[in-house]
């Protein structure tokens, strides 16, 4: 049976205060792996040894631009190892960081140099889409410019099936275009609230999640993430009706 993951980013003020508790948690939830946005100061030393404990397994880690590169990506590469992680991904560009066309190109070559690098390590690099993305630039997609300026062996696609969704983009035809750039996919499901599109419970919203992860499976795509960025409720108690939603598909 395929694995699931859960992004940490869903249940951050948890995992902010006890990660190690948090992960402990995770896994009797009934999710397979984890999915890492920090660390909050603990030793990926300390995490492995609750990872083994647990048998959670690592479904890659968001890393923000500016460690990408330098020292600071040597560091990550370093401790991603401990943590028998083998994908870092650029999960988000902040708005100075994404004024022009030549800024996507720039985040593209930075992704392109910390490919190379990180094959020595045995760790692949990906991007992960937001919305803005699809909305034209200067006459262009800057989706399409991540991908068409990266190397695609060395830089990979996280697809956030949420935000393709929302920004009018189906995730089959991005997977088409990009033939085998996928390795993770993120499994999130959207509702209405109040007339605008929110996240919701895996499963429990009107985005096809079984076709998801028929997807996953034909493409062969590592990683499957549930990832909930809105909540009516408990978040810990919603991300747990999720696992069970997405597992019930399998």
């Amino acid at each position: 049976m395929r694995k699931i993951g859960l992004q940490l980013y869903s249940i951050q003020t948890e995992a902010e205060k006890d990660l190690l508790g948090t992960l402990e948690k995770v896994s009797d939830m009934g999710y397979d792996s984890v999915q890492f946005a920090g660390l909050f100061g603990i030793s990926a030393k300390e995490v492995k040894k609750v990872l083994d404990s647990t048998g959670l397994t690592v479904a890659g880690a968001h890393i923000p631009l500016e460690r990408f590169s330098g020292d600071a990506f040597k560091r990550q590469l370093e401790e991603q190892m401990v943590l028998g992680n083998d994908l870092m991904i650029m999960p988000y560009l902040t708005e100075e960081q994404r004024q022009s066309i030549d800024d996507y190109k720039r985040v593209a070559d930075t992704l392109n140099e910390a490919g190379v690098r990180s094959k020595e390590y045995g760790i692949r690099v990906a991007y992960h889409n937001h919305d803005f993305e699809f909305y034209k630039l200067e006459g262009k997609l800057p989706f399409d410019v991540i991908f068409q300026e990266t190397d695609s062996e060395l830089v990979k696609m996280e697809l956030d099936t949420y935000w393709a969704k929302y920004a009018g983009f189906e995730p089959e035809e991005l997977l088409n275009k990009y033939k085998y750039r996928c390795v993770s996919f993120h499994l999130k499901d959207m509702t209405t609230k109040d007339d605008k599109k929110v996240s919701t419970i895996a499963g429990s919203g009107i985005l096809d999640m079984r076709g998801f992860l028929e997807i996953a499976d034909e493409e062969r795509i590592d990683y499957c993430v549930i990832e909930q960025e809105y909540f009516e409720g408990n978040p810990l108690m919603e991300v747990e009706k999720g696992v069970q939603n997405i597992k019930a598909l399998l």
